[in-house]
C-alpha cells in the first residue's frame, strides 16, 4: 500500500493544486462583469425628481425573461427618459443597446434612466441586452 501511495503523489499533489487554483479564480471572478462590451458605454446614474422634471418618465422591467413591456412607445418631440429597471444584481443584463440609437448603457440594480432624442424620427428602433439574447423595441409615433 505504501508503495502505491508513493508512486501517485505527485499526481495527487497536482489534481489538489489545480482544484485550489480554479477555486481561487471562481471565488475571485464570481460578481465580476465579464460581459463583452465595447468600452464605451454609459453607466447610468440616479436621477432626482428635479433632473426629471418635464420629462416624460416611461418605466421598463428588465429581467432574464426580456423587457417588459417588449415594446416601448414614446410620442416624438416630447422629451422622453425610459427607466430601465433592473430588479436583480445576479443577472446576464447588465446592458441596454441600440446601433439605430447610439445606446450602450450599462445598468445597475434599480433605476437606470436613459434619455431618449427629442428629435428621434418616428419608426420603430430595436433594442438588444448587451449579449445580444434580448431583444425589444422602441416605437417612436
Amino acid at each position: 500500500m505504501n508503495s502505491s501511495i508513493k508512486k501517485m503523489w505527485p499526481w495527487l499533489t497536482l489534481g489538489l493544486a489545480v482544484i485550489v487554483l480554479l477555486g481561487s479564480f471562481l471565488v475571485y471572478f464570481m460578481g465580476k462583469d465579464m460581459s463583452p462590451g465595447s468600452g464605451s458605454s454609459v453607466t447610468a446614474q440616479a436621477e432626482t425628481t428635479e433632473e426629471l422634471e418635464g420629462y416624460e418618465v416611461i418605466d421598463v422591467n428588465v429581467s432574464n425573461d426580456g423587457f417588459e413591456p417588449g415594446v416601448i412607445e414614446v410620442k416624438a418631440g416630447v422629451p422622453t427618459k425610459i427607466n430601465f429597471i433592473l430588479t436583480r444584481s445576479v443577472t446576464h443584463v447588465k446592458s441596454v443597446g441600440s446601433q439605430d440609437l447610439g445606446m450602450d448603457l450599462y445598468m445597475q440594480k434599480g433605476d437606470n434612466y436613459y434619455t431618449v432624442d427629442e428629435n428621434l424620427q418616428p419608426g420603430e428602433y430595436e433594442i438588444h441586452c448587451g449579449m445580444y439574447m434580448i431583444y425589444g423595441t422602441i416605437k417612436v409615433v
